[in-house]
């Protein structure tokens, strides 16, 4: 019975506590309500410190921790919870917190009576989270420097949104400058360096604003008192007006200022508006008479308005009466114009504003009366666009003056037709004369140019004829006068007259010398006749060729003239049938071309179709346009409207009628082609207006160089805007550059005052080199040099650089650079000659010779050596080996080679074979060629001897 009591007892009330510890892990369930009761009684009674972590570690909960850490009655338990939360607080724990369970968790924590900022410093040093690093730091600046916590937190936490959190907090001192200075340089990225120093920024801003306040309030009252000039009242009103709306927005603000300056400025502003109150009380009765009469000529303009409303709904009813044949009743029509009368009379407006009325009621009479012949008008107005429609234009000089004269005739009876029809005609015929007159215009612009040119020549060779004939130059002028005769048709009736007298005097003086044309044309007829009769019987490849050959031979036969009249005709006969062989060929060619006008036909029907879908795809895309599709691409659009135009006028000759009927289908599909066009123009127009706007409002800036960079930036937009179109383009970017140039010439009288600055400075250091020149000595250079140098790097420094007086210093530098090296040159020549003087006299004393006897009479020699050779000297001198003759020779050898020096004639079998060997080591070791080293290996290899100065000679040659 009493065993079975002990059964019944619970292991985790066992005595052993590693029992205890194992009931823990194995049996009490901690999501048991009754063994969780156990636990926290294990936790808190058990008196085992093991027992208590093996509760915690079951329970593994963050409150539990907590709990312990604080209640628990065994200090070793409270520590060991106490480490818990530092490791879940640190994020090192397996038990891991959510951002809300911290921020309950810092809740807790900063309402206690006693805050634990240990804990607080902590969490702080270990978590990542900025909004519960914010409410951390928040917590321990109750018992810390803020500055000093404030740069310690923001330079251990390398986190853009932590730094971003802290420096959103409200605290004083991150309105210190020093202290923003610091954190700007632990910054992690640019967008914290940029919140730094907007916040800088504004406390800049908050220390100048009254000083600028103040300014600004100055500035005001100044314009305000400028006022008393204007001369105009109205201007007056309206910028007293503005100004005092400023001023009124600037009282608010004026409590920042001292109460003094606030006095003033208040006592200023009531002595101005007094002043100019009583200064323009004088002008303001004036003003009211200018404001009744202008609202008199409001209402002349609103009674003008109206008139010349009815007017034209009047003039409109006679057009139609006239256009749709309606009857019009004349009696109303009168007594309307009747009314129109009495209006006029009763009106505001003065006599002569209504005598101008009454012209144009009378001038409505007259139409009324003469509706028949005004209809009649508009029937001729029609026959003449039709007849003038069914008129081809010139399409040669021959054709100009015919037509020309029918076309200005067709102008005058035009003329006639539209005083007739008392300027009532159809917009469509307006129109239609419109294109007429232009598509003429330019049509007979290229014919007439041409004309004007051939009216030159032609005059130019009247010039050479009569200088030509005056000379004896006869031959010359049968030519060149033919040619005169043949153009001169063609000039107009008004160029003809003015030529009259010239051509008549020629012609004259060629009758004279017609004579002496026989002489003259009898061979070369007989020579052409030669060669025309070769092309018959050897005929050229190419057809055009031969048909231009046959054209140019027989345009050189009829500038001939005439032969001796006994063989002429036959020669002319001759000719010609030699000129029909030659061009039998050709005309199967020419066949060919009548066949080319046919597909020139349908070339020309492919150009108006691809201009129809060219104009259909542009009303396409103006409808995708509403549905965010890709505008069209105007340039592309323009290089297409200017192919097609250019393969039209290229696509060859086709028939007249039908090339009339082609071009206006042509010219009507290329439309709205040139509509879109012209709308793009106008809208890039548009933009590049505003863009001198903003360029002109530049003018105004005092920051210069922000005025440029912007004009700079506008430049760019310009380029981006396209082309704004031939009429505007031009003189849209006239205003532009103007606007541009202005800035620039402001930036330019800156650089100005800025150039003055910089001569001062350029003087200053121009001074400063030449007092370096002056004390220069050829036993200084180095010292010299080195003045110069800093005086270089201290023009360098200042910004922006002269570089005159860089240049100066540069060559000067450069000239002392130059010097020394000569020095060092001449330095080296003296310790080489020096040298192998001195060994020339250990070489003599074969028996040995001390330092001191070699210096008793070479003291000079000895100290114009460098400290290094001084050392290799005492070196050979303290050799008591002999050196190996036939190596010494070989090494001999060896340098000469190196130093490409010729070496005795009685060698050279022995160098090729110490170059090869030589080459062979070169290209193993790779090593650099150093002659002093192979001196100093040649002196190495023993005591110098009397044998060795040839050698010394030999070497001396290379090293001098």
């Amino acid at each position: 019975m009493i065993f079975n009591l002990f059964k019944s007892k619970k292991k985790w009330q066992h005595k052993d506590s590693n029992i205890r510890i194992a009931a823990i892990n194995e049996e009490l369930d901690n999501n048991n309500s009754e063994n969780k009761i156990t636990l926290l009684s294990l936790l808190n009674d058990d008196s085992s410190e093991l027992v208590r972590r093996a509760v915690l570690l079951k329970l593994n909960n963050f409150d539990d921790y907590y709990s312990a850490s604080i209640t628990n009655d065994n200090k070793v338990v409270q520590e060991f919870s106490y480490a818990q939360i530092q490791d879940i607080l640190a994020g090192t724990h397996a038990l891991k917190l959510t951002v809300e369970q911290k921020q309950s968790f810092l809740s807790l924590l900063i309402t206690t009576s006693t805050i634990n900022f240990s804990l607080l410093n902590y969490w702080l040093d270990h978590e990542t989270d900025p909004q519960i690093i914010t409410g951390l730091f928040q917590a321990i600046i109750k018992k810390k420097n803020i500055s000093s916590l404030l740069l310690q937190t923001f330079s251990k936490k390398n986190n853009s949104d932590v730094q971003i959190a802290l420096l959103s907090l409200d605290l004083k001192e991150l309105n210190e400058t020093i202290l923003l200075t610091k954190l700007s340089k632990k910054s992690v990225n640019n967008d914290v360096v940029q919140l730094i120093n907007d916040k800088l920024a504004h406390l800049i801003e908050q220390q100048e604003k009254p000083k600028i306040l103040l300014k600004q309030c100055q500035l005001l009252l100044s314009k305000l008192l400028a006022l008393k000039d204007l001369p105009d009242f109205s201007q007056y009103i309206t910028k007293r007006s503005a100004l005092e709306q400023s001023w009124q927005e600037y009282l608010p603000e004026l409590i920042s200022l001292s109460d003094e300056n606030q006095q003033i400025l208040l006592t200023k502003y009531d002595k101005i508006t007094t002043q100019l109150s009583q200064l323009f009380a004088p002008k303001e009765e004036a003003y009211q008479q200018e404001k009744i009469a202008e609202q008199l000529r409001c209402d002349k303009q609103i009674v003008k308005n109206s008139l010349n409303k009815v007017i034209t709904e009047l003039s409109q009813i006679i057009t139609t009466a006239v256009f749709e044949d309606d009857t019009l009743n004349q009696t109303d029509f009168l007594n309307q114009l009747e009314q129109l009368n009495q209006q006029i009379v009763s009106s505001v407006l003065n006599k002569q504003e209504q005598e101008s009325f009454t012209k144009q009621i009378k001038q409505l009479e007259e139409r009324l009366n003469q509706l028949p012949e005004i209809a009649q008008s508009v029937s001729q107005a029609t026959h003449l666009i039709s007849k003038m429609s069914q008129l081809a234009l010139p399409q040669t000089l021959a054709e100009l003056n015919e037509r020309q004269l029918i076309y200005r005739d067709w102008l005058t009876q035009w003329q006639a037709v539209e005083q007739k029809a008392c300027g009532i005609l159809p917009q469509s015929i307006k129109d239609a004369y419109k294109e007429i007159t232009q598509h003429w215009q330019n049509g007979l612009k290229p014919l007439q140019h041409e004309q004007k040119q051939l009216f030159s020549q032609t005059k130019k060779k009247l010039s050479d004829l009569k200088r030509l004939l005056f000379n004896g130059k006869y031959k010359v002028c049968f030519g060149l006068f033919k040619g005169v005769n043949q153009v001169i048709t063609l000039l107009s009736a008004n160029q003809q007259q003015q030529l009259k007298r010239d051509f008549d005097n020629v012609s004259e003086q060629m009758t004279e010398v017609s004579d002496w044309e026989h002489y003259i044309a009898t061979p070369r007829k007989q020579q052409l006749l030669s060669d025309i009769t070769t092309l018959v019987t050897a005929p050229l490849d190419n057809p055009n060729e031969q048909a231009d050959k046959v054209k140019k031979y027989r345009k050189i036969w009829n500038s001939l003239g005439h032969a001796d009249e006994g063989i002429d005709q036959d020669l002319n006969k001759q000719f010609n049938l030699a000129c029909e062989q030659a061009f039998a060929p050709c005309r199967l060619f020419y066949a060919e071309q009548e066949k080319l006008r046919e597909q020139y036909l349908v070339t020309r029907n492919e150009i108006i179709t691809q201009a129809k879908q060219l104009a259909d795809s542009i009303t396409a895309t103006k409808e995708e346009a509403d549905t965010n599709v890709a505008a069209t691409d105007f340039k592309t659009l323009d290089g297409q409207l200017n192919k097609l135009q250019q393969r039209w006028q290229q696509a060859g000759d086709v028939d007249r009628q039908r090339y009339q009927k082609l071009y206006r289908q042509f010219k009507h599909n290329l439309q709205p082609i040139r509509k879109a066009i012209k709308d793009f123009h106008d809208a890039n127009g548009a933009s590049k207006q505003a863009l001198i706007d903003v360029a002109e409002q530049q003018l105004d800036l005092d920051d210069i160089y922000q005025a440029i960079d912007t004009v700079k930036k506008l430049q760019q937009q310009w380029r981006d805007v396209g082309f704004a179109g031939t009429h505007q383009e031009s003189k849209l970017w006239k205003q532009f550059r103007l606007v541009n140039d202005e800035v620039f010439a402001k930036r330019d009288a800156l650089k100005s005052t800025q150039q003055t600055e910089m001569a001062s400075l350029a003087t200053k250091f121009n001074q400063a080199l030449t007092q370096i020149k002056a004390e220069l000595v050829d036993s200084q250079l180095t010292q010299t040099k080195a003045q110069a140098d800093q005086l270089l790097n201290e023009v360098v420094r200042n910004k922006p650089v002269i570089k005159s007086v860089v240049a100066a210093i540069e060559a000067f530098i450069e000239d002392i650079t130059k010097k020394i090296a000569l020095q060092d040159n001449k330095a080296e020549h003296e310790n080489w000659r020096s040298l192998f003087c001195l060994l020339n006299k250990v070489a003599q004393n074969e028996s040995g010779i001390s330092l001191e006897t070699l210096l008793e009479n070479s003291t000079d020699d000895y100290q114009h050596l460098t400290n290094f050779w001084q050392k290799r000297l005492q070196e050979q001198l303290t050799l008591n080996a002999q050196a190996n003759v036939k190596e010494r020779e070989i090494k001999t050898l060896e340098i000469e080679i190196l130093a490409q020096v010729q070496s005795p004639q009685e060698y050279v079998d022995q160098r090729l074979a110490v170059q090869v060997n030589l080459m062979q080591q070169q290209m193993l070791s790779g090593v650099e060629i150093d002659l002093s080293q192979s001196l100093i290996n040649w002196l190495r290899i023993g005591k110098l001897t009397h044998s060795d100065i040839t050698l010394l000679e030999r070497l001396s040659k290379i090293y001098k």
